[in-house]
C-alpha cells in the first residue's frame, strides 16, 4: 500500500515533466501486478447456469399432478397441502417422478411446494371441485 501511495505521489509531483503515455504505462504496470502492490487482481466474470430442479405439470381434467426431478438435479422435496393440511409429500433424489391424483384427497384448494434443501424452488396453487 505504501508503494502505491509513493508511486502516486511521484507521478503527481513529476506529472508536468513527464509524457502522458509514460504515466499510462506506469499505471498499467501497477494494475497488472496487483499481487505485488497489494491491489486485488482484476475481477473475472463467472457465468452461472440455472439448472432445472423440477418440472411440475398438472392435468385439470384428471387432476393428476406430476413433479419430475431430472437425473442431473440434486432432487428435493414435494409437499401437497389441501386447505392448509398436508395430504402428500416426498423427499427424493434426482431422476425420480412423484405423481398423485388430487381428486382422491377431496375437493378444495391445493398448494404444491417444491423445495431444494431449505430453498423453495416453486409453488403452485390448484382448485379441485
Amino acid at each position: 500500500m505504501k508503494r502505491i501511495v509513493f508511486i502516486a505521489a511521484f507521478i503527481a509531483a513529476t506529472g508536468a515533466m513527464t509524457d502522458t503515455s509514460a504515466q499510462v504505462t506506469i499505471m498499467r504496470s501497477i494494475r497488472n501486478n496487483g499481487d505485488k502492490t497489494g491491489m486485488p487482481p482484476p475481477r473475472q466474470c463467472a457465468r452461472t447456469y440455472k439448472c432445472v430442479v423440477s418440472l411440475v405439470s398438472y392435468n385439470a381434467s384428471s387432476t393428476l399432478l406430476t413433479v419430475k426431478f431430472p437425473s442431473n438435479s440434486q432432487g428435493g422435496t414435494v409437499e401437497v397441502f389441501r386447505d392448509g393440511t398436508k395430504v402428500a409429500g416426498i423427499t427424493t433424489k434426482g431422476g425420480t417422478t412423484f405423481s398423485c391424483r388430487l381428486r382422491e384427497y377431496g375437493a378444495g384448494n391445493y398448494a404444491v411446494i417444491v423445495s431444494n434443501g431449505k430453498t423453495v424452488v416453486e409453488t403452485k396453487n390448484y382448485t379441485v371441485r
